[in-house]
């Protein structure tokens, strides 16, 4: 019975409230303020009398935002890659020698974006994930070693091989 009661209240308020007709009242300027998938806030001009205006707002009784969030994958560090096989080679020339150095290591990681290898702290080539091999031709002077290095590395993350120093003599 209080069910009844109260949806023929309802019932009433919004027959009486609709016959007002306010936000669609002949002669009333009405500026819809903002618009969202919940509801809409309208402002109105009403002429109170010949000397006072009222604008009113109207909006909806409750808002309620809702978002998903997208789950965000956790990086995790991609797994040091080892030295497997490394040589070099060197073409003794005045002054030091051209050395042609083969690097090769094991891909440990599922998780890498991409492969660095530095020569002397500097990156010299950046290649794609699964890589497990480069060659570098340098020029070594007369009594200077090169040092060697490959990073796995993600977004978050880089692990490092130990580092590889070699002249040519």
């Amino acid at each position: 019975m209080k069910t009844f009661k109260l949806l023929l209240i309802s019932l009433s308020l919004v027959t009486i409230l609709s016959s007002c007709n306010l936000l669609g009242r002949a002669g009333s300027p009405t500026q819809i303020i903002d618009q969202n998938l919940v509801g809409t806030i309208v402002a109105m001009t009403m002429q109170a009398n010949p000397t006072q205006t009222k604008i009113i707002a109207t909006a909806p009784l409750s808002i309620m935002t809702m978002a998903t969030a997208s789950p965000t994958p956790t990086r995790i560090p991609p797994n040091t890659p080892v030295w497997s096989a490394y040589n070099y080679t060197c073409e003794l020339a005045v002054g030091g020698g051209t050395m042609t150095m083969n690097l090769g290591w094991t891909d440990r990681s599922d998780g890498e974006e991409s492969y660095q290898v530095y020569r002397d702290g500097q990156v010299i080539a950046t290649l794609e994930p699964n890589s497990t091999f480069y060659v570098d031709v340098a020029f070594v002077a007369t009594g200077k070693t090169l040092s060697y290095s490959v990073e796995a590395f993600n977004e978050n993350w880089q692990a490092s091989t130990s580092t590889i120093t070699n002249g040519c003599q």
